[in-house]
């Protein structure tokens, strides 16, 4: 991966500018800002500094909990506080420390303090942290009701300073920007790592846009989990084996909050997408350092181009899915469950971007695992709207079938399969692992699985006429929520263990008994292909765990002979099936049974989900965004 060269502009001299007359307005917030209780006397108690000097030449201020006064020009606006810096030219001229900070007002800022606004500003010094990450790294802020007086107005900003990758120095570190928090910069040009984000309303089956988005520097490779612990979240527990990998947690990555400034507009886009001269303040939140881009100067984007379908099956082939859905759910409300309960619309919205995804971007596969969904009627349904649309479009007489068993998911998802009668005879479906429990400690006992694995043994037919007999198993592993976690990790960390051996085991009983049977295992396994550094999911659902000295929590090896990971068959920029803050990585999995594997003639993972900003799942037109995940496809000669 390049690395990241980071420039300064020359120091120059101080350009006096002359200042506009103070209106009313601002005379007005002098007044009001030093009448409170934080007025004299915060005066009263402030050493005047430098705004360098406040941020020093570390992650945290030299002068945390003193109160000071320091003067800079207004930069950028949020709504809890505005950026300040120094004026071109005055600052310190030291490279390691910024010359911007963060003033937190809790509220709005006042109207008249507007970018190019030079103040006094008279405070607390703070490292901020938020409540819900203690373990996150700080922001060097002003707060505690600062005093604010106005000295002047009509100021130029300061230059921004670029940010440009060069293969000649170093690369991004989690700290290497800390010396330039809070100031203005600019990237001529970010590629995007994640489409925008946004929030869902479920009841609604819409998306609304928070204007974020992540990216790299142009020139930087796109973002992927590497093996191993992130080593700038909770850290490995000291008690730890010796040889655990770690990683460096995608430091490259760039987090750009596009509305972050009042009257900026939110910018909705892919991942892939090309965002051309990005300035404004450098923000930190969320563990990324963050572009607020200035309302006055908005970026230009040159969209990535849209994705396109799979291809069609040739004559020879049939195809097998899987797919999670994302919390597909009903208009019912079952009390039994923590479901969500749709309305009619939304219910319907729901309803077609899953025929649509399957139709138009899939070619309705012969067999489709599916993930997250609330019952058997609901699957049922979205078996009816496939084989109408289907007919209606003139594209296969399809005969969908609908196949679940209730598990044990407190949230009220299942995983099953969605079988098409016209080109699949079924032979068994059966339910697997539903009562299997453990007990964690002096904790009670709780079900292994939350969703039980279900398996389709079944001869599924191509266009030809030619058939093979074919056994799905299909999965949806416990979450990674909490598995770093000081007091819940271990346990955690203990029932994903269980349910990997438990689907190890299950496929070794198989083969035992039939070494030659065509076998894939699927779904969403919320594990990656290679060790996490906590427990090694995939490798021991395939048959080979990580050695015990790598992992925190490790497995036995009780599957012999091992399966085949079909994600090895696509190349390493194309392997991801999901994206997380802007890193790719792949959730969603197809391990094979060796006598399978020499009849796979493609896989692949189906775009349009992952990478698709939040805004596009309200739009029932479209395929794209209906659910967080793509789905995995494979592609399978039958005979």
């Amino acid at each position: 991966m390049p690395s990241t060269l980071i420039r300064r502009p020359p120091r120059t001299r101080i350009r006096r500018e002359p200042l506009r007359t103070l209106g009313v307005a601002a005379r007005a917030i002098v007044a009001t800002l030093l009448a409170g209780a934080s007025g004299a006397g915060l005066l009263a108690q402030a050493r005047t500094l430098g705004i360098p000097n406040i941020q020093g030449a570390g992650p945290r201020s030299p002068y945390e909990g003193s109160v000071v006064s320091t003067s800079g020009v207004i930069t950028g606006r949020k709504s809890n506080g505005f950026f300040i810096q120094s004026p071109a030219g005055a600052g310190d001229g030291n490279p390691v420390t910024s010359d911007g900070l963060f003033v937190f007002t809790s509220a709005a800022p006042p109207a008249a303090l507007t970018p190019g606004t030079l103040v006094l500003v008279t405070g607390r010094v703070l490292e901020f942290i938020p409540a819900a990450d203690p373990t996150s790294p700080p922001l060097t802020e002003i707060a505690e009701s600062p005093a604010i007086v106005v000295q002047g107005a009509g100021m130029s900003l300061p230059p921004p300073q670029e940010l440009r990758a060069d293969d000649d120095t170093r690369a991004f570190g989690p700290e290497s920007l800390e010396r330039f928090e809070g100031m203005r910069v600019r990237v001529a040009s970010l590629t995007t790592s994640s489409g925008t984000l946004g929030t869902v309303s479920e009841p609604n089956a819409t998306g609304s846009s928070n204007g974020v988005f992540y990216g790299v520097v142009t020139s930087i490779a796109r973002p992927f989990r590497a093996p191993g612990i992130d080593v700038t979240r909770q850290g490995v527990p000291a008690e730890s084996p010796c040889c655990v990998p770690l990683n460096r947690g995608n430091p490259e990555r760039l987090r750009v909050d596009s509305d972050g400034q009042p009257g900026a507009a939110a910018i909705n886009l892919t991942s892939g997408s090309v965002v051309r001269n990005l300035v404004g303040p450098l923000d930190y939140s969320f563990r990324a350092y963050t572009i607020l881009p200035d309302p006055a100067t908005p970026p230009e984007v040159a969209p990535a181009p849209l994705p396109g379908a799979m291809r069609v099956p040739a004559d020879d082939e049939f195809t097998v899915a899987s797919f999670n859905l994302q919390r597909f759910f009903d208009t019912t409300d079952d009390p039994r469950v923590g479901d969500a309960v749709l309305s009619s619309a939304a219910y319907l919205t729901r309803l077609r971007k899953a025929s649509l995804h399957l139709r138009a971007l899939m070619h309705l596969p012969t067999i489709i695992a599916v993930q997250e969904v609330e019952n058997l009627s609901t699957l049922q349904m979205l078996a009816v709207f496939l084989n109408r649309e289907a007919r209606d479009a003139r594209e296969l007489k399809t005969q969908y079938e609908a196949y679940l068993e209730e598990g044990n998911d407190p949230g009220g998802i299942d995983v099953g399969v969605l079988v098409d009668r016209a080109r699949v005879e079924v032979v068994q479906f059966t339910q697997e692992g539903r009562g299997e429990s453990f007990r964690f400690g002096s904790g009670a006992s709780e079900p292994v699985h939350d969703r039980p694995p279900v398996v389709l043994r079944a001869r599924a037919r191509s266009a030809d006429g030619a058939a093979r007999e074919i056994t799905v198993v299909v999965a949806h592993m416990r979450s990674l929520i909490d598995i770093d976690s000081p007091t819940a990790g271990p346990r955690v960390r203990f029932k994903r263990a269980l349910q990997a051996e438990s689907l190890a085991a299950l496929a070794d009983r198989r083969l035992r008994a039939d070494p030659q049977e065509s076998r894939l295992v699927v779904g969403d396994l919320n594990a990656f292909e290679f060790s996490d550094g906590y427990v090694d999911v995939v490798g021991t659902m395939r048959g080979v765990p990580a050695p015990r000295d790598q992992v925190l929590q490790p497995t036995r090896d009780l599957l012999d002979p091992d399966l085949v990971n079909l994600g090895d068959l696509v190349p390493a920029a194309a392997r991801y099936s999901y994206v997380f803050d802007g890193v790719a990585q792949t959730l969603d999995h197809m391990l094979a049974s060796p006598a399978l594997v020499p009849a796979v003639t493609a896989f692949g993972y189906v775009r349009g989900n992952a990478d698709a900003p939040e805004v596009w799942r309200s739009d029932p037109a479209r395929p794209e965004r209906l659910s967080d995940h793509d789905p995995a496809l494979v592609y399978v000669r039958a005979r």
